[in-house]
């Protein structure tokens, strides 16, 4: 939990950090979003609210596809300059301490209580055990240093097996800073030499259109290979809900792996050609909206009309959704080097809590939840749409007056509230 990097003074560069600073805190708030509706459509969330429309749920699923993806760009175009600016050994120790000291307290102090919501949503709204007796099972099953694929997340939960629920992006992520400082000290010369700016800008449609094909086939050949060879060689059984883990300390989905490291290098490529210095990219405006569209009617198209032959519906949902991740991210880009790439005051306190937000919006989504489902008749849309004000506005004022300025106090009140919970959650 740690403060977030400042604007630099070089205009180029801070043209640039202020459009993608606004990408990233808005990505970030779509994640609080899919999350705050995830109790009224997911069975493996904790708090189990399920019975709504097929509306929020379509929204979610189509929200969560191209978020994370953008993170993990946007990620990597960050990756570049900072291990320039600070150096290959001082990277890594920051990136251990911005991402693995958080994902370790949170491992500790947060994902313990989950599976204590999980089972009260579920069964008859009381508790059936301690807090101890969760904390101490899950820490166990977290340092058994497990290697190979996890079950479903359904049976994850029900046997209350460790789980990294939120924290897999930031253990995930820890890992791709680690592997690429490694490339980077291996071949710093390439990463060093001054590339060509792609320009898109008034390229066209065509170019736009022939970037979006070329992505969203390398992304969807790259994870359908990669789900191949599990399902052949590695035994899995569910190609689009089955979980990896590296003995416990990352933990990612199979299906998704191929994209998240495919945007994070694209991340670091668009640095080092200069893609977006200057709005040289990315591209046509209008391509990119038009794409969009379109591949939003198609993927719900494949929801709710194409028979449920679960690999072909699969195999052509997952086509789509490559082109879709791409094309929003062209399309955010497109419109924030437009018309969002002006610093301002909100948008500086916002990019600078985004971090904190990922971290603590957690069990404000879930304690919001928890209250509206013992108030009967609101329904669930209404529901949603509070939790997520809620979740949002609750979520700042914590990160913007307690965690920013207090990181170490917040991490001995999570502590204190922890060994309190010990003492006092028994059954």
């Amino acid at each position: 939990m740690s403060n977030s990097s400042t604007v630099s003074s070089n205009d180029n560069v801070k043209g640039r950090l202020v459009f993608f600073d606004k990408l990233r805190y808005l990505f970030v708030f779509g994640v609080v979003l899919q999350h705050a509706g995830n109790a009224y459509h997911s069975a493996v969330w904790p708090v189990s609210d399920v019975g709504g429309s097929g509306v929020l749920t379509s929204y979610i699923n189509v929200l969560w596809e191209f978020l994370m993806p953008a993170l993990f760009f946007i990620s990597g175009y960050f990756a570049l300059s900072s291990i320039r600016k600070r150096a290959i050994t001082p990277f890594i120790k920051e990136k251990f301490r911005r991402l693995g000291i958080p994902w370790l307290v949170i491992i500790l102090c947060i994902c313990p209580v989950l599976p204590l919501i999980y089972h009260y949503t579920r069964d008859g709204m009381k508790l059936t055990f301690s807090y101890w007796q969760t904390w101490r099972d899950l820490i166990l099953n977290t340092i058994t240093m497990d290697f190979g694929f996890l079950p479903s997340r359904d049976v994850v939960m029900d046997n209350d097996l460790f789980y990294q629920r939120y924290m897999w992006f930031i253990g995930l992520l820890l890992l791709f800073f680690v592997i690429f400082a490694l490339i980077y000290k291996w071949k710093k010369s390439w990463f060093d030499k001054e590339a060509k700016p792609i320009e898109l800008k008034n390229a066209g449609i065509w170019s736009t259109l022939k970037l979006l094909l070329v992505v969203g086939c390398i992304t969807f050949v790259g994870s359908v290979s990669l789900l191949i060879i599990g399902m052949t060689l590695g035994g899995m059984t569910d190609p689009d809900g089955t979980w990896f883990t590296l003995g416990n300390l990352v933990q990612f989905r199979v299906s998704r792996i191929f994209m998240h490291t495919a945007y994070f290098s694209l991340g670091v490529l668009a640095c080092k050609g200069k893609w977006i210095e200057s709005g040289k990219y990315p591209g046509h405006l209008k391509t990119w909206l038009v794409s969009v569209l379109v591949l939003l009617v198609a993927i719900m198209s494949v929801k709710y009309m194409m028979p449920q032959d679960p690999m072909l519906y699969g195999l052509v949902y997952f086509f789509i959704m490559n082109f879709l991740c791409f094309a929003s991210l062209g399309l955010f880009s497109a419109v924030g080097t437009k018309y969002w790439n002006k610093p301002s005051v909100l948008s500086q306190n916002l990019a600078a809590n985004s971090f904190n937000m990922y971290l603590a919006h957690y069990p404000f989504v879930l304690v919001f939840q928890l209250v509206f489902l013992f108030i009967p008749g609101i329904p669930q849309i209404i529901k949603y749409g509070i939790v997520s004000i809620l979740s949002l506005g609750f979520g700042w004022l914590v990160c913007q007056y307690i965690i920013r300025p207090y990181p170490r106090a917040t991490v001995a009140l999570l502590f204190g509230a922890t060994m309190l919970m010990l003492v006092v959650i028994r059954t």
